[in-house]
């Protein structure tokens, strides 16, 4: 369960938002792949889009299950 304690950096907040508005009304989950692709979409490159990937994993805004990502609620 995510820590309510834990702040998310802006570039880290715009990528969740863009996240909850592509797939939570949607999907369940998504692949790392699909959502690097749609990080680019607010002009994050790949390095940089699985650097803030995993850190909204550590800090529990997004969990992964075998290869798919979702989104905490």
């Amino acid at each position: 369960m995510r820590n309510q304690q834990t702040p998310l950096e802006p570039t880290e907040k715009d990528a969740l938002e863009r996240l909850r508005e592509e797939y939570k009304p949607v999907v369940e989950s998504f692949s790392r792949e699909v959502a690097v692709d749609t990080l680019g979409e607010i002009d994050l490159d790949a390095p940089v889009a699985h650097g803030v990937l995993d850190r909204l994993l550590s800090k529990g805004y997004l969990y992964a299950v075998d290869d798919d990502l979702h989104i905490t609620d």
